[in-house]
């Protein structure tokens, strides 16, 4: 995630025994407009020297040959960009080799001439981001004046690299359809690619969805790239920071292993895009894509209910142009000098939902329960040992008499079964006339009770305006400079309150999320065989979530808080649930909440021509600033169960709570980290047969810290044993108790802290980053490509190569709320107009001593994530057209991060079961008396993948684009055993992590994806231009994925469904055979499980389990109105589908042993959803 706001200057002392140490909390004050003005200055001085960025543009290669097969040096060889009319020159080498690197994407002709020779012309080459394209010259003997002019192929064996990676075209992600015009869903066209990924995409960064793995590895270690420029949210489990539109993305390259050492930072699959860019003629486009859900179906479960599909209105619009920039006869007079492209899109989206949620019914609100509830257990006073004299006394005086609670008739009843007036709670009652519950519209009667339900809509209302632009400069053939600019604007608004407990509409949020993205790029040409780029990226975001919906307390509603001073922001309602005959909630959490993040990057990469090497080398250096509001609920919160009259709502009318907690400082972290790196890497002609690409990248990755050391992490060296807490039997610190310390801080000056082994940032000799920085980080990568037979249609390819992954920041963002910075306080059975007092005396219910639980960091293990990933296959062109490839690619892993709560009593079936039960305190048998979980992050997990890859692309002329991507794999992670898929996921066993290996959570054994575009061909040449847009202008496009089943593990739950232990996952026996039956009802044979012995771990496997499986195919229909002979010009109609053939596509099942519903398949991916569109292009 992300945050703004700003820590106010502070200065904090805490003591905690013998040890004193003070805390210096300063503001930074630091002007991002003069830090910018700082960094274009140095940028544009370093673009006069020499000047690339990683992942923006591609290269030309070649060989220059006579008819002999002799290379030809000092031929002259010029590069030109058909779409901008501007050139690049190199010459051939004394081995007869050219490279042209640097070269922004698009479409070039190659010439080539030398005295004695013919001139030498190849046209229509693409070049896309990332590529390293060959171009080899064969000359024949003749006059200059002659020409030999030879036509591109349109795909092409890599002859050049061995590193793993596929394109996805222009042409690919403007027509494919894509399911919400999110690029997510153009990941998962690429082998290797596995994902989880909903049906439909909202087009939102932080809120889309990108569970998507690439050769087993987390989603969180892929890398998103823009123009060069990282396009990521750190913290935010993989997500983007801005979400392009498609209209504006030129294409990308999806590198997925052994890529080149320029690249680094990730370990996952790194997507390099890049924008589209203006051109030496004017074009542009205006588009609006349509849906409502009165064209769609619906999905099976909603069918067998009667229930109406969700409302889903969605209209997307928006244009783009581009050119030329010139003033005619003035400026650009020849319109190869200055581009510029300009795109704009909104984004209005309503996703329904329908909200079902248990609400009291109004009748009740007054205390009277009449004929609602008629058992005894259910609705009764008091138990007269539960409440002091003094309630007890208003009972009395109201005619009620108080439950015996024992003996045959242990419950009395209220009068009438209604609670009298007199008792009423002023605060409950001035809640409820401030509309805290919706009045249910539904109700419901069994066994004796009356229940209502609120049934309603939950619409989240999303909107967007992005603009986006890019410009192009050409000062000379050598020097050259572009850079974008992107500002998205994004508001969402959630029909409860996102992230928290809360099910009832009257607690709502917006969530607001500008995001930006820059880049400046200069490259400058020193000479044919050198070349030097720089660049600077910046990427922010922000995040704002703000309360809405009846967010402040009523004027009549009055009650106290736990820490004096603490700030609750808009005066909020505390949280209110009622769980005991209910369950309903009203809650605001932490919000308002804020975030911001921002990333400065600064690279100069050099690229430089010798014999037949190829060496590119450079480096770079980057600064991230995250500023996050921890999350907490300074406002309160209340919780009723039932514990006094068998009914939670009744007893919040008495204002009785069973439990209430808060929060003390919600404050802001601040959170600098910075990133070196530095790498050279050479591509070797050994021959004319071999390339050898050889390089070798050092990673500089110091951890995150929090920059006024507001940061404290749990080391075991540091806890003494001798002062090991007194524990209560409630589980709570006894006062008095060795190992407490105080604050001085004065919200918790009358709050003991136990910091018995606690450790502050920066003191005492503990790490600001609260781990040791690993700084040997060195990267190999090794790879070769070798043309098998010599005619370059044959290509053996392979590699080798060592990724370090950069931590993302949540393990240290995590760790903020720890003590002594903040404090959660919870007190039991206190009044809701004063959680100081206590239900059952009357008198101030003493602050516990709360034994804090632990969010840390393991400082012994903590190396950063490593995968080593290695690959050989064969390419192979068949014919002109198509390019088939088949590898085996597979990758090792180390210092996988996970958390695993090390604060554990001894392995004891009896005891576990005894803590599991709540007849042994888990926090008195605990190796560190006095926390309660220590949930520690730990570099120490390994997954292992192995894949057999083919793909094969295909472009049959102008009419016919296919791809096809086959993957065949294992992954193995034990970091996911409770089901997650991302960093920082639960050790299901802390006691034995071996529990854990099986199948990653985006395991899927076989994927096929195919797509394809097709240009039908009636009358697409017909010369009378009426045919050609009347009758003619009809394409077809078309994604179709075939997948198995995603591995899932079947949970214990219930008492023993953790054993006892915090954070823990149980699991059952494995009695019997696995089978699938394979329907609805039961999924999976569940007879095959059992449920372990009480206390101890079940045996059944991780990932044990298969999902089903899909075939789905999203086919769109296109109508092109031509109106120029060129075709350049016309209005485009689309029909698009997504599952069109409405097959029915079970997703999840239950797969938790102690659930009614064990075996079941609960729910589907969606059924068929039409889109229309119409585009104008110009």
């Amino acid at each position: 995630m992300t945050a703004s706001g700003a820590l106010d200057e502070a200065r904090f002392a805490y003591v905690s025994g013998p040890i004193k140490f003070k805390i210096e909390v300063t503001r930074m004050h630091r002007s991002k407009a003069a830090w910018l003005l700082a960094i274009c200055v140095l940028l544009l001085a370093c673009s006069f020297l020499a000047s690339a960025q990683v992942g923006a543009g591609g290269t030309i290669v070649g060989t220059v040959t006579d008819q002999s097969g002799a290379a030809v040096p000092n031929a002259d060889i010029v590069i030109a960009d058909v779409d901008t009319n501007t050139v690049t020159h190199v010459t051939s080498n004394t081995s007869g080799e050219y490279t042209a690197p640097g070269l922004p994407v698009g479409h070039y002709t190659v010439t080539a001439e030398m005295k004695g020779f013919k001139k030498f012309e190849q046209t229509g080459i693409p070049l896309n981001v990332g590529d390293r394209r060959t171009v080899d010259v064969k000359l024949e003997v003749g006059s200059t004046t002659e020409s030999v002019v030879v036509e591109a192929e349109a795909v092409q064996v890599q002859s050049e690299s061995g590193e793993v990676s596929d394109v996805i075209t222009g042409q690919q992600v403007t027509q494919l359809a894509t399911n919400g015009r999110s690029l997510y869903t153009l990941t998962a066209l690429v082998p290797g690619s596995s994902s989880n990924m909903s049906d439909y995409q909202s087009p939102t960064p932080v809120g889309g969805n990108a569970t998507v793995s690439f050769n087993g590895l987390r989603q969180s270690h892929n890398l998103y790239m823009v123009d060069g420029g990282e396009d990521y949210d750190r913290g935010g489990s993989g997500n983007i920071s801005i979400m392009p539109s498609i209209d504006a993305i030129g294409e990308f390259r999806a590198l997925t292993s052994n890529y080149s050492a320029e690249y680094g930072l990730s370990s996952g699959a790194t997507m390099t895009m890049v924008f589209k860019s203006g051109t030496k003629d004017f074009h542009g486009a205006a588009w609006e894509f349509w849906r409502n859900n009165d064209l769609d179906a619906n999905n099976f479960f909603n069918n067998r209910a009667g229930v109406a599909a969700p409302e889903l209105r969605q209209n997307i619009f928006g244009f783009n142009i581009g050119g030329p920039a010139f003033i005619p006869k003035v400026y650009n007079r020849n319109r190869e000098r200055t581009f510029f492209f300009y795109n704009q899109e909104w984004r209005r989206i309503i996703q329904g939902g329908v909200l079902n949620s248990q609400v009291p019914l109004t009748s009740q609100y007054g205390g009277d329960f009449g004929s609602t509830i008629t058992n005894l257990a259910n609705f009764h006073t008091p138990c007269m040992n539960q409440v002091s004299p003094a309630i007890a006394t208003r009972f009395a005086a109201a005619g009620v008499a108080l439950s015996p609670c024992s003996g045959a008739n242990p419950y009395v009843g209220f009068p009438n079964n209604v609670i009298p007036s007199s008792l009423l709670d002023p605060n409950a009652q001035a809640l409820l006339g401030a509309g805290i519950f919706p009045a249910p519209s539904l109700l419901q009667t069994s066994g004796g009770s009356t229940t209502g339900n609120f049934v309603g809509g939950a619409n989240q209302p999303t909107y967007v305006r992005e603009e986006v632009v890019r410009i192009d400069h050409h000062f000379t053939d050598k020097f050259w400079i572009f850079g974008h600019w992107v500002d998205e604007a994004i508001s969402q608004t959630y029909g409860t309150s996102q992230w928290t407990g809360d099910n009832v509409p009257t607690a709502r949020d917006v969530f607001g999320n500008p995001s930006y993205s820059g880049v400046v790029h200069a490259t400058y040409s020193i000479s044919p065989t050198l070349l030097n780029e720089t660049a600077f990226n910046y990427n922010g975001n922000r995040i704002n979530i703000v309360p809405e919906g009846l967010v402040s307390r009523p004027s009549s509603f009055s009650v106290p808080g736990l820490f004096p001073g603490t700030k609750n922001n808009d005066n909020r309602i505390p949280t209110i649930s009622l769980s005991g005959g209910e369950s309903t909630t009203f809650d605001f959490g932490s919000w308002p909440w804020h975030n911001k993040a921002d990333d400065y990057q600064v690279r100069d990469d050099v690229s430089w021509t010798k014999g037949n090497h190829q060496f590119k080398f450079g480096g770079g250096w980057m600064l991230y600033k995250k500023i996050q509001d921890l999350f907490g609920n300074t406002q309160g919160n209340f919780g009723f169960n039932g514990a006094y009259t068998g009914n939670g709502f009744a007893d919040f009318l008495l204002g009785y709570a069973n439990s209430y907690s808060q929060l003390a400082i919600q404050d802001a972290g601040h959170w600098p980290n910075q990133s070196y790196d530095a790498y050279v890497q050479d591509n070797w002609k050994v021959s004319p047969r071999l390339t050898l690409n050889l390089g070798l990248r050092w990673d500089g990755i110091p951890h995150t810290y929090e920059d006024n050391n507001r940061q404290s992490n749990f080391y075991p060296n540091l806890y003494n044993a001798a002062n090991a807490a007194i524990i209560l039997p409630n589980g709570n610190i006894a006062p008095g108790s060795p190992g407490l310390g105080t604050s001085s801080n004065p919200i918790l000056a009358n709050f003991p802290l136990y910091l018995n082994g606690i450790g502050i940032a920066g003191q005492n000799g503990i790490p600001r980053g609260l781990v040791q920085d690993h700084w040997a980080l060195f990267a190999p990568r090794l790879g070769f490509a070798y043309d098998l037979t010599g005619g370059g249609k044959t290509v053996v390819r392979g590699g080798f190569g060592i990724m370090y992954e950069r931590i993302q920041g949540n393990d240290v963002y995590n760790a903020g709320p720890n003590v002594p910075f903040t404090l959660t306080s919870t007190l039991s059975n206190v009044l809701l107009s004063n959680p100081t007092i206590s239900v059952a005396t009357g008198t101030a219910a003493a602050a516990p001593i709360t034994a804090p639980g632990i969010t840390g960091l393991a400082f012994s293990d903590y190396k950063n994530p490593a995968s080593y990933q290695y690959s050989l296959g064969v390419q192979q062109q068949v014919g002109a057209s198509t390019v088939l490839s088949v590898a085996y690619v597979g990758n090792q892993n180390r210092h996988q991060n996970d958390y695993r709560n090390i604060n554990l009593p001894a392995d004891n079936p009896a005891l576990l079961a005894s803590i599991a039960k709540g007849t042994t305190q888990y926090n008195s048998v605990v190796p560190y008396r006095g926390f309660g979980e220590i949930n520690m992050s730990e570099d120490s997990e390994n997954s292992y993948y192995n894949g057999l890859q083919i793909s094969a692309n295909s472009r049959i002329r102008s009419d016919l684009t296919l791809q096809l991507a086959y993957t065949w794999s294992r992954a193995l992670d034990p970091a996911t055993g409770n089901g997650g898929v991302g960093d920082l996921a639960n050790v299901s066993n802390p006691y034995n992590r071996a529990y854990d290996f099986g199948p990653s959570g985006l395991d899927r054994n076989q994927i096929v994806v195919v797509n394809f575009i097709y240009d039908l061909p009636f009358f697409k040449n017909a010369s009378n231009l009426f045919l050609k847009s009347a009758l003619g202008g009809w394409s077809i496009s078309a994604i179709g994925t075939m997948e198995s089943g995603l591995a899932t593990s079947v949970f214990l739950g219930g008492t023993y469904g953790n054993n006892g232990i915090p954070g823990s996952t149980n699991r059952p026996n494995v009695v019997g055979a696995l089978t699938y039956p394979g329907t609805v009802a039961q999924w999976f044979s569940t007879g095959t499980f059992a449920a372990p012995l009480p206390g101890t771990w079940g045996d059944a496997g991780k990932g044990l389990l298969r999902g089903p499986g899909r075939d789905v195919w999203d086919i769109n229909l296109f109508k092109r109105f031509v109106f120029s002979e060129s075709g350049q010009r016309d209005i485009e109609f689309r029909f698009e589908s997504f599952n069109t053939f409405n097959h029915t596509q079970f997703n999840n099942v239950d797969t938790t042993f102690t659930d009614g519903n064990f075996g079941q398949v609960t729910s589907t991916w969606d059924p068929r959803v039409l889109q229309l569109a119409l585009k104008l292009h110009f």
